[in-house]
Order: structure tokens, then sequence, then C-alpha cells
């Protein structure tokens, strides 16, 4: 079968399996913006581990430069995720598609969502997706500023780099 035909399968390992396969291909630099549309129908999955799977490929897309604005909307959706995974791929994505694509207010408003995150993993990597959208092209507004000045104070040293490389001019 193909990495198509399981994503479109019933059965979550089939899918699960299809994801890794998607990974893997996606590790060697392969184009696969032909199964976005997939992505964001299985981004919508009740599995989590799915959704992280998921979360990771359209960031890997980003990473591989994918000139496609719904790699941005597909991970913008899913931002305020309980999972934490999630959310920190959230924020690598965004990060990677920076000077790919336009990005959009709505990811500006995700990685300031994401600065306030409760788990360092998540704000770490939202100020280091800040940083790369203000190196990339240029934007940063006052509100995100603010947060990732704050950030200089976190108690993980982390967050504190990335926030120190967000606001480095």
């Amino acid at each position: 079968m193909s990495i198509y035909d399981d994503l479109l399968s019933d059965d979550v390992s089939v899918v699960s399996k299809g994801l890794d396969d998607l990974d893997a291909s996606l590790r060697m630099k392969n184009d696969h913006s032909d199964l976005l549309g997939t992505l964001l129908m299985l981004s919508m999955s009740p599995d989590t581990v799915i959704v992280q799977k998921v979360t990771w490929c359209a960031a890997k897309m980003g990473q591989n430069k994918v000139k496609d604005k719904r790699i941005p909307s597909l991970l913008v959706c899913l931002a305020g995720s309980i999972d934490e995974i999630v959310r920190e791929n959230v924020a690598w994505g965004i990060g990677e598609a920076a000077g790919t694509v336009e990005m959009a207010d709505d990811c500006m408003s995700a990685i300031s969502l994401l600065l306030d995150d409760h788990e360092k993993e998540v704000r770490g990597m939202a100020a280091w997706a800040a940083g790369r959208v203000y190196h990339k092209c240029f934007c940063m507004d006052d509100e995100i500023k603010m947060k990732l000045r704050g950030l200089l104070n976190d108690p993980s040293e982390y967050v504190r780099e990335a926030a120190k490389f967000a606001l480095d001019d």
C-alpha cells in the first residue's frame, strides 16, 4: 500500500505506520505536499499520537521549505491543543515555515499564545519560532517583544536563550 492509502485507513495502527513512513520520506527531503489535505483531515483525529505525528510531518514540510500556506494554517489550528508535544510541534513548524510562506496574523497569535505556555519546551520553541519569523520576515509585534523580554528571566536556560535569539537584531 502507499502512504496515501495508509493515511486513509480506518485502522489507527495503519494510519500511524503511514505517518511514520511519511516522516521517513520527508527526512529524505521528498515532496509530499500532495498529502497536505489528508494531513489537515487527520489533524482532527481524536487520537493524540496521530495528531502529534501529523504536526511533526507538517513541521518537517515547513523545514523542507514546501511553499504551501496550508502548512501554517494546519499548525495554527492546533496551537491550543491540550498535548504538549503537539503545541511544541506547532511552534517548531511555524518557525520552520518562516520565510517560505507569508506569515499571517494568526501565526503570530499562535506564537504569542505559546510564549505563555506552562511547559518550558513549548515556551522555548515558541520563542525560537518568534525569532525565526522576525529574522526571516522582519515581523514581530510589540506584544510578542514584551513577552520575549519577560522570558529573558525565565527559570529555564533553554527558554532564556531562545528569547535572546528572538530579540537579537
